[in-house]
């Protein structure tokens, strides 16, 4: 009699299966296909280009205009994130007037953030790395990333990992039935999972499903193993993939019948039920996987990528440069035609016609009737024109980098001008996209960070009793279901901070040049405004520490006891009475409190 895995199974998994193959189809179909685009970015950004149908003369080159965009994006926003001394993000609960309780919480999300990546070698990376990643992953199709709890380092970790867009679908009627993610790894993991307990000794996994899915996968194998040793082919690996499609979804049945709400399930190689139907593991009950397009569009839920813009343009412009090599060589190479037979030994035109080469002709012929050059045509000079006017174009569909956040451009590169034009014209293409990545991205994956890191925290976490205090952190612990239902949000504001600090800044000293050249206006400017309150404002837009370069309170006492002996010492030179007794003593106790020479 079947277990109750296999009846799951047979109810469950046909219409997952129905989910599965839906999504596909939208994301392939429409009137945008995605996956098409996505590959397109890629091969892009890789300088991969079909140059199959070119002659073996033609030029093949592939210019890196498009990773160099999308690099120079990705470290812009980086750096713009990772600018500020205060962080890139702020804690806000309304209930908490004192601040002492978001300040624990932003100190312990801190070290999460600090050790939440993972490298090639498995050493942990902080998030501003794993954010750079996202964003060049965004750039080229959207961000996606996981955040879930692993125990791979002593007392566990909070983990974002990035996930490849292409393998997560989405609902695409935005009535969000289901989301899928879809996760390959080897065999032995697949048995590792037959032992997983929770906390409380249960298994994770539907061991029974596990078992019929490991025997399949060596039926399978041994199959393949006879059909390749058959054929005469070599096995060298013994590696085999399991397919597992995560889904987080609602299952309705023919009947219209609901089988599971909002739950989640594994499915193994489209067919065994692994885990579910069961509620969201993690208390915060909503989806641990983020996905967020930088460019959103409505009533698409995969939105549109950064590349999008210039990709294309990046393509036809490689290509017109091509062609522009293809005439240079045949404007400055020509062709030649001649008549074999006048020379005393056809074979001297098999090396070609070089430089320097000497041809012997029969007696009696002439070399002009031997030889006679050919013209392929020139290139005309609107060529370069279209070529340049190409590359601007280039440059202004992929205008959002360092110069739009609101940095200064490298030198030698970028002129006053074209900075002007590009804060103009990105201004507000960034601003867009730094707020759709703080409230789609970072603001989802701070609040995920908190909750999963609350859930899974330990008494014995040293690293967070540090950084929370004992005391508050053994009360948090207490308070663990209570605080992840508590309204406690996370805005991330560092990269459109920047942005708006690059614009006044540049508004600033461009009204600071008009001044200058108004002397009435500059006066009139002086009367109304706080130089102290100024200069703070200008130092704060340049992220410049005031307190470092300001002069110390026991400085600015020396200057002043430094002026008044100056003074003293001028009036007595000039015949002036000399100060009082009472004037020279507190002078004298001023000076030598602070060791300044009578």
């Amino acid at each position: 009699m079947a277990g109750p895995s296999e009846a799951a199974e047979r109810e469950i998994v046909p219409v997952l299966q129905g989910y599965m193959s839906e999504a596909v189809q939208a994301r392939k179909g429409g009137l945008n296909p995605r996956d098409d685009k996505w590959e397109e970015c890629l091969h892009l950004y890789w300088n991969r280009m079909d140059h199959s149908g070119k002659a073996e003369w033609q030029a093949a080159e592939t210019l890196p205009e498009v990773p160099a965009f999308v690099d120079r994006f990705a470290a812009a926003l980086k750096e713009a994130l990772v600018t500020g001394p205060t962080g890139f993000y702020t804690v806000v609960d309304p209930a908490d007037t004192e601040g002492d309780l978001t300040s624990a919480v932003k100190r312990m999300t801190d070290v999460w953030l600090s050790i939440c990546g993972r490298n090639q070698s498995g050493h942990c990376l902080g998030f501003p790395a794993v954010f750079e990643e996202q964003c060049k992953l965004g750039a080229l199709m959207a961000m996606c990333g996981t955040v879930t709890w692993k125990e791979d380092v002593p007392g566990g970790r909070v983990a974002i990992e990035t996930t490849d867009p292409r393998l997560v679908w989405l609902d695409h009627t935005y009535r969000n039935l289901y989301r899928i993610r879809r996760i390959e790894l080897d065999k032995h993991e697949l048995r590792k999972m037959a032992s997983q307990t929770d906390r409380k000794g249960k298994p994770i996994w539907n061991n029974d499903a596990i078992q019929r899915m490991l025997a399949w996968v060596e039926g399978e194998a041994q199959n393949r193993r006879q059909q390749m040793v058959g054929h005469g082919v070599e096995v060298s690996s013994t590696r085999q993939p399991i397919v597992m499609d995560e889904y987080i979804a609602t299952v309705i049945g023919n009947d219209g019948k609901v089988l599971a709400e909002d739950a989640l399930m594994v499915v193994g190689n489209d067919q065994f039920l692994l885990r579910g139907p069961e509620k969201n593991p993690f208390w915060h009950g909503v989806d641990w996987n983020v996905f967020a397009p930088l460019v959103t569009v409505p009533f698409s839920v995969y939105g549109r990528s950064y590349m999008e813009d210039f990709g294309s343009v990046a393509q036809v412009f490689n290509n017109l440069t091509n062609l522009i090599l293809d005439a240079v060589q045949m404007s400055s190479m020509k062709a030649y035609a001649v008549v074999p037979g006048m020379l005393t030994d056809p074979g001297q035109l098999n090396g070609g016609i070089i430089a320097n080469k000497m041809f012997f002709l029969e007696e009696g012929n002439m070399a002009k009737d031997f030889i006679s050059p050919v013209e392929l045509g020139s290139m005309s000079p609107e060529v370069f024109q279209i070529w340049s006017a190409m590359k601007n174009e280039l440059r202004e569909a992929a205008d959002i980098n360092e110069v739009g956040l609101g940095q200064f451009a490298p030198k030698g590169r970028t002129s006053a001008t074209e900075i002007s034009q590009t804060q103009e014209s990105s201004s507000a293409i960034i601003r867009s996209v730094a707020q759709t990545i703080e409230t789609r991205f970072l603001n989802v994956i701070l609040d995920l960070v908190w909750k999963t890191g609350l859930q899974h925290a330990r008494p014995n976490d040293l690293m967070m009793q540090n950084a929370a205090g004992k005391d508050m952190y053994m009360a948090l612990l207490g308070r663990k279901r209570e605080l992840i239902a508590r309204p406690i949000t996370f805005q991330a504001r560092g990269i459109s901070t920047l942005i708006q600090k690059g614009k006044m800044l540049k508004s600033l000293l461009t009204l600071m040049g008009f001044l200058s050249q108004k002397p009435e206006f500059l006066a009139a400017f002086m009367q109304r405004i706080d130089m102290e309150k100024f200069l703070k404002l200008i130092f704060n837009l340049s992220d410049v520490d005031l307190q470092k370069v300001e002069i110390s309170e026991r400085q600015r006492l020396m200057n002043d006891v430094a002026a008044q002996m100056q003074q003293g010492a001028a009036g007595l030179t000039a015949g002036q009475p000399p100060p009082g007794p009472q004037a020279m003593a507190e002078t004298g106790q001023m000076a030598q409190m602070l060791g300044v020479a009578q």
